[in-house]
């Protein structure tokens, strides 16, 4: 199994080589020659004026499953058999996505102009208040001559719920207590990003991210630190069609203790390390047509490998030794621009989750799910 996957870090390896070699032209270009023509032209024009922008939105979403219970998981909670794992009354939910998004841009130097931008979004659960959550996203553009721009965007998402989960370590004997807490994380991701434009009908991104996820205290043997790489390539085949391929590699090592002195290979704990490939391809289409009904529709197609890299025995680490998840998404959105400053969107995800262990215990029964979610929302540009 591990071939596979292996092959599949060798294709995404060779577009992000291209689109380094792609981008690598346009990165030899003087760029104080271009400076130096800019500043000479810009010199007998007045300052420029920031200009800015501040856009409000409001989804509306239903979901099936919100917090990706396995059938059997569900059996359970209908059945009322364990009620000490679940905080909520029913597996479904309506949620209210309100968002905030506001920049400035000014040219602040002779490179290009300089954006500033900060994006605000809750998700607010009717049912299963306790899944609510937030995030905060910090950007810092800087746009570059030759089509070329380098961004850092910074995201904050305080105590994300995932669901209850038994404080027992994997080494604890049956015979000790079953106690349950909230599962929960805070995450903090660093973004650096590189733009470049190859072509008329052609661009391209390099995405490198730190990912720090840290948990409640009672969990923090799952606190993980990510570092990731993503390339993608956008191409616009045809003035109604844009094709986007995508492929991205993670290596994000666990803490796997939870005691001062302790270490992966000492601890009593559970090591959740993993390595990730991310495959994407979207399609775009705007048919002139269907322009009564809508602007343009969008279908993405994603598949992830989880590879769990525990060196423990597997009588001692049983849900991590040998674990591969495959993770499939498909998704179809709707996008219609209302008048000058409102528009609407509709989509439909469907995301399923399949796990592969040498474990012969009930772990496919625990982490399998699916998926279903529907939503419609507006922004509006004040």
């Amino acid at each position: 199994m591990r071939v596979f996957g292996d092959k599949g870090r060798l294709i995404g390896g060779l577009l992000i080589a291209t689109i380094l070699l792609a981008a690598l032209p346009a990165c030899n270009a003087s760029a104080s020659e271009a400076g130096a023509t800019t500043a000479k032209k810009s010199s007998k024009k007045k300052k420029p004026k920031w200009k800015t922008s501040v856009t409000v939105g409001l989804e509306t979403i239903y979901d099936d499953n919100f917090l990706r219970y396995s059938d059997d998981y569900l059996d359970d909670f209908s059945a009322g058999t364990y009620p000490y794992k679940f905080q909520i009354d029913r597996q479904d939910t309506h949620i209210f996505a309100p968002s905030f998004d506001v920049y400035a841009q000014r040219k602040l130097i002779s490179w290009g102009n300089t954006r500033f931008r900060f994006k605000f979004k809750r998700w607010q659960y009717v049912q299963g208040n306790v899944k609510s959550n937030m995030g905060f996203d910090y950007y810092i553009r800087q746009y570059m001559p030759k089509g070329r721009s380098l961004e850092f965007w910074y995201n904050y998402a305080p105590q994300q719920y995932i669901r209850e989960l038994s404080y027992r370590t994997p080494l604890q004997p049956p015979s000790d207590p079953l106690e349950w807490g909230e599962f929960r994380y805070s995450r903090n991701v660093f973004n650096l990003i590189f733009r470049q434009k190859v072509r008329k009908n052609m661009s391209v991104k390099l995405h490198l991210n730190r990912s720090l996820r840290y948990y409640n205290q009672e969990f923090m043997e799952n606190d993980i630190k990510d570092l990731g790489l993503r390339g993608t390539v956008y191409w616009d085949v045809h003035k109604s069609w844009r094709l986007t391929l995508d492929y991205g590699f993670s290596d994000a090592p666990a803490r796997g203790a939870n005691e001062a002195g302790e270490t992966i290979a000492t601890s009593d704990d559970s090591d959740p390390s993993y390595k990730r490939d991310l495959y994407q391809i979207d399609i775009a289409w705007k048919p002139k047509w269907a322009k009564k009904y809508f602007d343009k529709v969008s279908l993405r197609g994603q598949h992830q490998i989880y590879w769990f890299t525990s060196t423990k025995e597997l009588v001692d680490d049983p849900y991590h030794v040998g674990r591969k998840d495959m993770v499939y998404a498909a998704q179809m959105v709707f996008t219609r621009k209302i008048n000058k400053t409102l528009s609407m969107a509709m989509g439909v995800k469907y995301t399923e989750r399949t796990v592969e262990s040498p474990w012969k215990g009930d772990i496919a029964e625990d982490k399998d799910y699916n998926q279903r979610r529907y939503w419609i929302g507006l922004t509006y540009k004040l």
